[in-house]
Formats: C-alpha cells, structure tokens, sequence
C-alpha cells in the first residue's frame, strides 16, 4: 500500500490524468449504454432501407452538394428542433439519421426520441460510411 501512496506523491500530475481519464471512459460508456436509439452500420441500414425506413439527413444545405442517401428526407440538425411538426408523419416508422460522419446524427437522435419517435437509428460513421461502402447515392 505504501508503493501506491508513494506513487500518488511523487507523481501527482500523472495520478491526476489517470483520474480524468477514467472518469471520462466510464462517462462515455454510460452514456453509450444509456442512450435510446441504436447505431447501426451502412450494411444494417440497407435492410431498414428496403424495409422502407425514413432516412433523415441532418447535414447543412450546403453539404448535399456531394449527394444523399436515395429518398433520404432532409432536415438540417440546427433547424430540427423547430421543424419536428414537418416530420411527425414519420413517428410510427423506423428513422434512420444521419449527417456527414455520425456526430450531429446522435444529437439529432435525441431530439427525436424527445419528440416520441420509437425507432430511431443513427448511421455509424454517417454519409462518409456509407460512401465507403459504394452504396447507392443520389447526385443532384
């Protein structure tokens, strides 16, 4: 026990980081298991696609120009919150959102799940992933 305190002692910079980053993992991993909707990869969200689920876009405008899922409805993440009566058509079917790599597609999520939206998805990695994936895209 003396080595630990020692340790502790002598290096308390060190200690302090160790501290941090536990807390941070155990953060993260609670959150992971806490959350409401399920991230499912490009390969999963063709099934729901086929099974025709809504895929939400929730990227800005000016990031379409690379293209979009096909029958992909798009409603940008910084204008969901305020336009969800637009999309509460869809509240009974599986939603699948997704932004450009999967960060803004969380937080659209749990907008959604908020709002009472049931089957919520969100595309790990996001467009970028499903691109990798050469999966059908539609250009304007």
């Amino acid at each position: 026990m003396d080595i630990y305190y020692n340790f502790v002692l002598n290096n308390p910079v060190l200690f302090s980081l160790f501290i941090v980053l536990t807390f941070l993992i155990l953060y993260f991993e609670i959150k992971k298991f806490t959350q409401k909707f399920k991230e499912i990869s490009p390969q999963d969200a063709v099934f729901l696609y086929n099974d025709n689920a809504v895929f939400l876009d929730v990227r800005e405008s000016n990031e379409i120009k690379n293209g979009k899922i096909k029958d992909s409805k798009h409603l940008s993440l910084s204008a969901l919150s305020n336009s969800i009566d637009n999309i509460k058509q869809f509240q009974d079917k599986s939603v699948v959102v997704y932004c450009k790599a999967g960060v803004r597609a969380s937080t659209a999520a749990n907008i959604l799940i908020k709002n009472n939206f049931d089957n919520v998805y969100s595309l790990k990695g996001g467009f970028e992933a499903w691109l990798q994936e050469n999966l059908p895209v539609e250009r304007k």
